[in-house]
């Protein structure tokens, strides 16, 4: 499947801050606020990555940072496909709920990530930012984008925010033989950094230039039941020198 958009589609840019976020915002404003952050998060991870010498003065210090974008970043993607599928995604709360008393059912305290990645895989098969290639013009006026050979699915996703947050909490020192412990985690600190390079790699792949697909209106069947896809933002985050972000509406095709 391909995405077209006209050629003389408005690119608007936006170094939008979190703060000025709002319930009233159009969905594809918050969706590409969220995207500025994940892309300054990408930068300032990769410029701690790359230094000659540590930024916090510990290379420990230096690669947990890293780990933390990269958390980051994946709730960026999680809350970015949220927005997408909000109705959809509120209606499986809803059955959730009904199911589980104890399930709140309410996505606006929804926040981990793996759990919302899950939900949101099952309602949609464009839950995940697609990776699309430069676009050639199909007819005069219009643009088609082909996706990139890459392979995205939510497992890798959660992988990658289970391993980063392996590194932000402390290990209780009376769970185990501590003298072993300190070797194991000295073994993964040496490994930290390219393990870094590669989750970067990839993340920059993901989400440089991408297509975020939306199933459209919901109504009153089962969230969950196949539909077609009707939008499309086409996202490029374009140089690596500041926080700016472009958006283009497109068509699913």
């Amino acid at each position: 499947a391909g995405l077209t958009t006209p050629a003389s589609a408005a690119r608007v840019n936006s170094n939008v801050r979190r703060h000025e976020m709002h319930h009233s915002i159009p969905p594809h404003e918050v969706y590409r606020t969220l995207m500025a952050d994940a892309k300054i998060r990408i930068l300032a991870a990769e410029r701690v990555l790359n230094a000659k010498k540590p930024r916090t003065g510990f290379a420990a210090l230096d690669m947990e940072f890293v780990y933390l974008q990269i958390r980051r970043v994946i709730e960026d993607v999680t809350f970015g496909g949220l927005v997408r599928e909000e109705a959809r995604y509120a209606a499986l709360r809803g059955i959730e709920k009904t199911t589980n008393p104890r399930d709140h059912g309410d996505p606006k305290k929804d926040w981990q990530a793996p759990e919302i990645l899950k939900r949101l895989v099952s309602l949609s098969p464009h839950a995940l930012p697609v990776p699309y290639k430069d676009g050639k013009e199909v007819l005069p006026g219009l643009i088609r984008y082909d996706p990139q050979d890459i392979d995205v699915n939510h497992a890798r996703l959660i992988d990658l925010y289970k391993r980063s947050g392996g590194f932000l909490h402390a290990t209780n020192p009376i769970g185990a033989d501590f003298a072993a412990d300190v070797d194991s985690q000295r073994k993964r600190y040496a490994a930290a950094p390219m393990e870094n390079r590669r989750s970067l790699a990839f993340l920059r792949k993901l989400l440089w230039q991408h297509a975020a697909i939306t199933l459209g209106e919901h109504g009153n069947e089962d969230p969950r039941a196949p539909a077609n896809p009707q939008l499309a933002w086409l996202i490029n985050f374009g140089t690596s020198l500041g926080p700016e972000v472009t958006l283009i509406h497109g068509v699913a095709a």
